[in-house]
């Protein structure tokens, strides 16, 4: 985005200090001030805009890292999640699993004054129900949806749509006992 600033003001400072384009059979007729501007701010909208909802590229990505997760074969795991709904503070969730089952977890909520702690089963925060999660958010078709993908372990580290949010602040494989 930077990038795109510099080029437009360079493209700005050229047009406002007249510099004349030589004349000859190769010269290309010079831009009035408003066609420079205007092709200064179309080139800056289509580099700064996002590429379009690809359901079908999330797919791949989402079982390209389930994969990778499968072939971690990791049982036991520590992870924080802030979980996000409509109305809801932000809930942040730490479990602790073990062989796919969580033995452990603890829940704050953002902000901490005034928040409210919301009900949340423990189970559905696992990796494994993080990708049934983003499984069933590709299903919505939601063309906001953002998902993106831990390039170690595979794990979910972002899965967002309109109405939720499911982010992973912190992993940790934990020993085998």
């Amino acid at each position: 985005m930077r990038t795109v600033v510099v080029v437009c003001l360079v493209l700005l400072l050229a047009a406002a200090c007249g510099a004349e384009t030589p004349v000859g059979d190769t010269a290309v007729p010079p831009l009035s001030e408003r066609d420079m501007t205007v092709s200064a701010l179309t080139t800056a909208i289509a580099a700064s805009a996002q590429p379009p909802f690809d359901p079908t590229a999330l797919r791949e990505n989402l079982a390209t890292a389930v994969a990778l997760w499968n072939d971690q074969a990791i049982a036991n795991y520590q992870v924080t999640i802030n979980h996000r709904q409509p109305t809801w503070d932000t809930q942040y969730i730490t479990i602790t699993v073990e062989n796919g089952v969580v033995v452990d977890t603890s829940q704050t909520c953002f902000p901490a004054q005034n928040c409210i702690l919301r009900e949340v089963d423990p189970q559905t925060m696992t990796i494994e129900a993080l990708f049934e999660t983003a499984d069933f958010v590709l299903g919505l078709n939601d063309p906001e949806t953002e998902m993106t993908f831990n390039k170690t372990y595979g794990y979910p580290n972002a899965v967002i749509y309109e109405d939720a949010s499911w982010v992973v602040n912190e992993f940790k494989p934990l020993e085998d006992e």
